[in-house]
């Protein structure tokens, strides 16, 4: 028998999606070659397109089909994707090109002409820089049928509550919110996914998720690279904008949040909505509850690496944050009290992303811990590299001394489910094109975020707080550690 490949992306008895028009704005971007198109690849490749589905990707260069495979395809090489260049191969019959240049005077009428004959559901995934957006929602119709037309919009939108309310206002001028997928691509991963049934469908954990039963909650997303050929980007956004305000903050309000009524999109954006408005903006001043950082030279991977300031595209005298992190508190009846530590850099030694959820120690110890510290018992969430979960407990150790230490229960879900996990976007494309909301964010959700960040953005201007420098390859500047310590937690490194 062949064992499956992790490699491989498919599911058994694919259910094809109904026919639909798929168009792809800012397809010859680094997003869309490296996530999107090949998870496009990896769906067409496994039965989901149903034959007279139809790709239009749009770009400002006019390339054939055939050319814009192509560079895909020397993009996806370089990136060493072996498994996405031989999916790309599937939507050839699928998928033609368009010419456009968004904001110019012919681009609704190329638009349009480039949708002629095509199925009646339109899907435009605006993988573009925000700044964009309006210029795309002025190509569209008024249409408020989300069987008709579905927009989908990547993070950030903006770079501040302001810039976020003038989208937001362009899309209401022209679609329902039922029809606006504003995606976290983060929330496509089976871990989260498993996390909403560890919590629902179970009655082991959901009853310890209490300020009584849990000590603190650690949520971690740490990068080994710099910032990349980003840095156009990466200086307006920082870790705060780029991270923060979606990726972990999401995280964030999935673990904290109220049971719903139903597992319905509405019903699960509203417990979240709550968590995100109960969070406590971190103190600026001593002692600070939040620290910020830039990584300075050193060596990742036994590699040297250079200074962010010494970056292609990065100002020499820049103050952006590579590193950030912070203690808030959810303050809800179920988990006042209970400190929420997250953190996420670039150039730290392994990439990694996991929530931590520690549990309090006995109220009278009966047993001495290994090594004379407790590690305690603690649900270890692993999203990246890849997706598990894991119950470390403590035990007994063999021999005649009462000692305890920890062993772990894992769930890994490639080898449990002998099959491969799709990636998030696959997972995220195909509720786009079923219709499902649920795991993405509503309006409101992103307004919140954008409060949240924009109270610590304006505290840290205020104060004049410039980013601490740590070297690279380390876990962040030493405060961080110091922070850590007067919430009562040490920073988790299972990521190593």
């Amino acid at each position: 028998m062949v064992e499956p490949s992790k490699a491989a992306c498919y599911e058994p008895n694919a259910v094809p999606l109904c026919p639909f028009t798929f168009v792809l704005h800012g397809a010859a971007g680094d997003l869309a070659k490296r996530k999107i198109i090949p998870a496009l690849g990896h769906l067409a490749a496994t039965g989901y397109f149903s034959s007279d589905s139809v790709l239009v990707f749009a770009q400002r260069e006019a390339l054939s089909a055939s050319e814009c495979l192509a560079e895909v395809d020397a993009f996806l090489a370089r990136a060493g994707d072996d498994s996405a260049r031989q999916a790309i191969a599937a939507l050839k019959p699928y998928f033609k090109t368009v010419q456009l240049s968004l904001g110019g005077p012919t681009a609704k009428a190329d638009l349009a002409a480039a949708l002629q004959g095509c199925p009646p559901l339109v899907v435009h995934y605006a993988a573009l820089p925000s700044s964009r957006f309006t210029d795309l929602l002025d190509c569209l119709d008024e249409c408020r049928d989300p069987e008709r037309l579905r927009l989908v919009l990547e993070k950030p939108l903006g770079f501040n509550a302001s810039e976020s309310a003038v989208i937001e206002k362009a899309v209401e001028a022209k679609l329902d919110e039922s029809q606006v997928y504003r995606i976290d691509h983060y929330l496509g991963k089976q871990a989260v996914q498993n996390l909403l049934a560890l919590r629902l469908g179970n009655r082991i954990f959901e009853p310890l998720l209490t300020r009584e039963h849990v000590a603190h909650v650690q949520i971690t997303v740490a990068e080994d690279l710099g910032v990349e050929d980003r840095a156009g980007f990466y200086e307006q956004a920082g870790a705060l904008r780029d991270m923060v305000q979606s990726h972990m903050l999401q995280l964030l309000a999935t673990v904290a949040m109220e049971p719903p009524v139903s597992l319905e999109a509405n019903s699960l954006r509203d417990e979240k909505l709550k968590v995100l408005r109960s969070l406590r903006v971190p103190k600026v001043s001593s002692p600070a509850e939040i620290v910020v950082g830039q990584y300075a030279e050193g060596y990742v991977r036994g590699q040297p690496v250079p200074a962010y300031r010494h970056e292609k595209g990065v100002a020499e005298d820049s103050n952006t944050e590579t590193y950030v992190s912070f203690c808030t508190e959810v303050q809800t009846w179920r988990w006042a009290g209970v400190p929420f530590l997250l953190r996420t850099g670039k150039r730290m030694p392994k990439r990694f992303a996991e929530i931590v959820i520690q549990f309090r120690d006995v109220p009278k110890p009966l047993f001495e811990p290994v090594g004379g510290m407790w590690s305690g018992n603690k649900l270890i969430i692993q999203l990246q590299p890849d997706d598990k979960l894991e119950l470390q407990l403590l035990a007994k150790t063999p021999g005649e001394r009462e000692r305890l230490r920890p062993v772990s229960l894992d769930l890994d879900f490639f080898n449990t489910w002998r099959i491969p996990v799709r990636d998030a976007y696959e997972r995220l494309l195909t509720d786009i094109l079923r219709g499902r909301l649920g795991l993405f964010l509503r309006r409101d959700e992103v307004q919140a975020q954008w409060h949240f960040v924009d109270q610590i953005m304006g505290n840290l201007h205020q104060l004049g707080v410039s980013p601490a420098p740590y070297t690279s390859g380390t876990f962040g500047p030493p405060a961080a550690t110091a922070m850590a310590l007067r919430a009562g937690a040490f920073w988790s490194e299972d990521g190593l």
